[in-house]
């Protein structure tokens, strides 16, 4: 069974089977009901599933965690920009005169896979980078979401030669892809503020192994943490 890209294994990614067959039934019901945008924008918490729920409040969680941090917000695998924009509102409500800003990376080509992704298809999760673009820019986020078309393994090292300056409180895993993971742990690691945080999507999930071998490689002695309540992302590091 293939979603969003990617086909179910045998371990992680099946352990909540059962409650599939609820959840895309009630969805087809809802389509049916007759709900409006408005609907679906100002009472979200109506429609949304009880895992999609449990990301945000991961997030929200771990940048609590962080508000007495300095340092920027990184997001790498933008994707429909979600996580992007999630951390700037957050920014905005909780740090309205604080020079924190949200950058968000990705080379909106989809996924580059290898063998070792054998569940997640080649160049699914695509989006168009002038769509997030527009998207941040239509809600006003446009002076704290700051939004690169980068590729992590060759432009993450001269961008941070130009920007030598930056420091961050959070930076976002979301590439499962070893080599972009390895090359994003290697970048940011050094320019994350002791006390700020590094949250992996799928660390020790069978759909993206990649991401756990690259903390294996890059930081074989780091503390792997995770929120009882939480999905995904599945882990944290906190930086000491």
């Amino acid at each position: 069974m293939a979603q969003e890209g990617h086909r179910y294994a045998e371990f992680e990614s099946r352990k909540y089977d059962p409650l599939r067959p609820q959840y895309h039934e009630g969805v087809k019901t809802m389509k049916g009901m007759g709900y409006t945008w408005d609907d679906f924008l100002e009472h979200f918490p109506a429609f949304i599933g009880h895992f999609g729920l449990a990301r945000l409040l991961t997030l929200y969680e771990l940048y609590k965690q962080t508000l007495e941090v300095s340092g920027h917000i990184a997001e790498m695998g933008v994707y429909k920009g979600s996580g992007s924009l999630l951390f700037g509102k957050l920014v905005r409500l909780f740090e309205p005169s604080s020079m924190t800003m949200v950058h968000g990376f990705d080379w909106f080509e989809g996924m580059a896979t290898t063998a070792e992704e054998k569940y997640v298809d080649s160049g699914s999760y695509t989006e168009k980078y002038e769509r997030v673009l527009q998207l941040v820019k239509a809600q006003g986020m446009d002076n704290v979401v700051k939004i690169h078309k980068v590729d992590a393994t060759k432009d993450l090292v001269p961008f941070f030669e130009e920007h030598a300056y930056m420091q961050f409180k959070i930076v976002f895993l979301d590439a499962g892809i070893y080599e972009v993971t390895k090359a994003s742990i290697e970048a940011f690691w050094p320019r994350i503020t002791p006390g700020g945080i590094l949250i992996l999507d799928q660390y020790n999930h069978e759909l993206s192994p990649g991401e756990t071998r690259a903390v294996r490689d890059v930081l074989p002695n780091a503390k792997v943490r995770t929120l009882p309540f939480g999905w995904m992302p599945t882990a944290y590091i906190v930086k000491e």
